[in-house]
């Protein structure tokens, strides 16, 4: 079980970023998250898995942009995308993202775990009259680096 998971499902309360994919609300793990770049274009790479959307330039740095919309069983929408940079495996990975809203913290009783488990939702939290559902995104990043090397999880 990831920290992230220990964490809220102790529903003491737990800070996230929100975002969007699929036109559905996401959240994860505020300590995984180092920025968000809003203005940088992703730049297409050649004869790449299809989940690398290519890389970003930030400050001098290429960072490879991930689309992990499959891997919740939904689609990236067509536009421009706002990238949630993350370090994973001691390596800077961007996640592609339709738009980033705001941190927002889970209060405790907000918590709902997902029914079945196995899979990359943590569970469902009631913020601000929304609901938000609780990814584990390290774990995503994690498997998907796994299968890019050829590997199986």
């Amino acid at each position: 079980m990831s920290d992230f998971r220990e964490r809220a499902a102790a529903d003491e309360g737990v800070q996230v970023i929100a975002f969007r994919i699929g036109g559905e609300l996401q959240a994860c793990d505020i300590l995984l998250v180092q920025e968000v770049v809003t203005k940088s274009a992703i730049h297409p790479l050649p004869d790449m898995p299809e989940h690398l959307l290519g890389v970003v330039r930030l400050r001098g740095e290429l960072v490879p942009v991930v689309d992990v919309a499959p891997a919740l069983e939904l689609k990236l929408e067509a536009g421009r995308h706002a990238v949630l940079v993350t370090e994973v495996e001691g390596g800077r990975v961007g996640v592609a993202a339709e738009a980033v809203h705001e941190v927002m913290t889970v209060p405790p009783g907000a918590f709902r775990e997902a029914p079945l488990t196995g899979g990359y939702l943590v569970g469902v939290a009631r913020v601000d009259a929304q609901l938000v559902n609780l990814i584990d995104l390290a774990e995503i990043l994690r498997d998907q680096a796994t299968l890019s090397h050829g590997e199986k999880p």
